[in-house]
């Protein structure tokens, strides 16, 4: 047999074994349960709609749900955005109230956070984040120009979508037509977009390192949901 003939049977030889040990681990995977995700077959059963998400997010930053967790999930949404706060600081969290997906409050100092969640990818809203900062950070005109928010950090909007294909339409940001011209033709707050498949997964991994090991199905919660952001 020629040194080629060689080379490709070890090669294949290789290739066969890697691939049988893949499909072993596949299976002890598979017999220990890890493919199982609430998520997915939630979505399965009877789907996980927008508002479905919003309300998961909801319930992960609220500080007084079921989680026990108080601000700690908030304020490492907070840091990662950029948002100075106190370890105890009184924040509101709602989700499908009005026409924002959720929102956080502060009132002291008054902070205002506005998640938009595209997670199944509907198109925007003719001025939609205009209008959602109109009717929600707006107070006065000294935050009509972008000075302002540079100053200001506790004012934000997050758009959240699949990943980084999905894009903010021009049309969301721009001054609708029944609005003074007084007003500023572009949304005056730059939009953070983040992704599910990226900064919220990574949220989601601080969230999980934040909890003490033995607080297993709160961690078990929050890995599989951040599985599933992986696949929108």
């Amino acid at each position: 047999m020629s040194d080629k003939l060689i080379q490709y049977s070890d090669a294949l030889r290789d290739f066969v074994k890697i691939h049988e040990q893949i499909m072993a681990k596949k299976q002890k995977d598979i017999l220990e349960g890890k493919y199982i995700n609430v998520f997915t077959l939630w979505n399965e059963f009877t789907g996980i709609t927008e508002p479905i998400h919003s309300r998961i997010l909801q319930f992960i930053l609220s500080p007084h749900t079921m989680h026990g967790q108080e601000n700690r999930f908030i304020n490492l949404l907070l840091k990662r955005i950029n948002v100075n706060y106190g370890e105890n600081d009184e924040w509101i969290s709602t989700a499908e109230t009005g026409r924002v997906d959720v929102m956080l409050k502060r009132y002291n100092p008054h902070s205002v956070i506005i998640i938009e969640n595209k997670s199944n990818w509907a198109g925007d809203q003719p001025n939609q984040l205009y209008r959602y900062w109109l009717e929600n950070i707006h107070r006065s005109d000294n935050d009509l120009l972008p000075e302002f928010y540079s100053k200001h950090q506790e004012y934000k909007i997050v758009y959240l979508v699949p990943n980084k294909y999905k894009n903010i339409s021009d049309d969301s940001l721009h001054r609708p037509t029944y609005l003074s011209e007084t007003m500023p033709e572009h949304l005056p707050i730059t939009p953070i977009v983040w992704s599910f498949e990226e900064e919220v997964s990574d949220w989601l991994d601080d969230c999980i390192s934040s909890l003490p090991e033995e607080n297993t199905p709160l961690r078990n919660l929050l890995s599989q949901y951040k599985e599933y952001c992986k696949t929108l």
